[in-house]
């Protein structure tokens, strides 16, 4: 799976105990910070040191995870998910797109699809939460990630 992740917006990262999670880049980790303990989460940077490899130790509710390589940060908000974890993750760079197509419409919102991001179309006079953002008319997102509206995963 690919996450095209736009700058400094925080992806939600979804783990399982029994499935080793990687994300990898296209240049090599610096550094990363977990806002968490140890004892909650498992981390390694692979040989390349261009791959994460990550697994929770607990279940519940975990924290945040700033991961900077060479050319950019990337922030992640970890959950916990049994049925539909992430497993092999690349993170490219995302850029807001202007030609788009129809992916998804409802009554409530509709979600345009471009090369490297997504648009996010409340069809609602109320603003609503979506990945952490509230959104009065429409949003940017980046593509690929799960896209989270009102606390329910409506996309991957």
């Amino acid at each position: 799976m690919i996450f095209h992740i736009l700058l400094n917006q925080m992806t939600t990262l979804f783990l399982s105990l029994n499935l080793l999670t990687t994300l990898s880049f296209d240049s090599e980790i610096e550094s990363y910070l977990y806002g968490g303990s140890p004892e909650e989460m498992f981390f390694q940077v692979t040989g390349n040191n261009k791959t994460l490899a990550l697994r929770p130790r607990t279940e519940g509710r975990f924290s945040n995870l700033l991961v900077i390589t060479k050319n950019r940060k990337y922030y992640f908000d970890l959950k916990y998910s049994l049925p539909n974890p992430h497993q092999f993750i690349e993170v490219k760079d995302g850029v807001m797109n202007h030609a788009l197509t129809k992916k998804m419409r409802t009554a409530d919102f509709e979600i345009l699809e471009g090369d490297n991001s997504i648009l996010f179309m409340n069809l609602k006079t109320v603003e609503v939460d979506v990945n952490g953002v509230k959104v009065k008319h429409q949003e940017y997102f980046s593509k690929g990630v799960p896209i989270i509206r009102e606390g329910r995963r409506i996309l991957n």
